[in-house]
C-alpha cells in the first residue's frame, strides 16, 4: 500500500526571501533567507488597517526577476516576535514573502526582486507590521 504526503505538510513553493539590514536614508543591504510559501490570510481574505502608515513604488510596471523599489513613511511598529526590531514584511498578492526590511524612525526603503517564476499580469504588495497590526496593499503593477 503507497502511503501520499499531504500536500499540507510539503513546501509549497522554494525560494529566497529577502532580508534589507540598514537605514533608511540609506540603500538597504539584501540578504538571502531561505523561504517556503506562506499562507497566512486571516478568514475572509487580507484587510487594510494602514494606522496612518503609507507605501509607494518607483514604478508601474516590471520585469520577471526584476526589482521594485518601495518606501514605507509613517509605520508606528513597536517590534516583531520573528526578527529582532521592528520590520515590515513584503508579500506578492498576499500570497508569497518577498521581502522583511527594517523600519528606521518610522520609515524604510529597499528594492524588492520580483521572482522571475511570476506569470506577466498585475499584481500588487501587501506590507504588514506588528505592535499595532498594520496591515497596507500597493497599487497594481504589471509583470512583464
Amino acid at each position: 500500500m503507497r502511503t501520499r504526503t499531504s500536500t499540507a505538510l510539503r513546501p509549497l513553493t522554494r525560494g529566497r526571501v529577502l532580508l534589507a539590514t540598514g537605514t533608511a536614508a540609506a540603500s538597504a543591504t539584501l540578504l538571502l533567507v531561505p523561504a517556503t510559501q506562506s499562507g497566512a490570510v486571516p478568514p475572509g481574505g487580507p484587510n487594510s488597517q494602514s494606522n496612518g502608515a503609507s507605501v509607494s513604488l518607483d514604478r508601474s510596471s516590471v520585469s520577471r526577476g526584476g526589482r521594485i523599489k518601495v518606501t514605507g513613511r509613517n509605520w508606528k511598529s513597536k517590534g516583531s516576535r520573528s526578527f529582532s526590531g521592528k520590520v515590515v514584511t513584503i508579500k506578492l498578492n498576499d500570497r508569497d514573502i518577498l521581502a522583511v526590511v527594517p523600519i528606521k524612525n518610522r520609515s524604510f526603503s529597499a528594492w524588492v526582486r520580483i521572482p522571475k517564476q511570476v506569470r506577466a499580469g498585475n499584481y500588487w504588495l501587501r506590507f504588514l507590521a506588528a505592535k499595532p497590526s498594520t496591515s497596507v496593499k500597493s497599487k497594481t503593477f504589471r509583470v512583464r
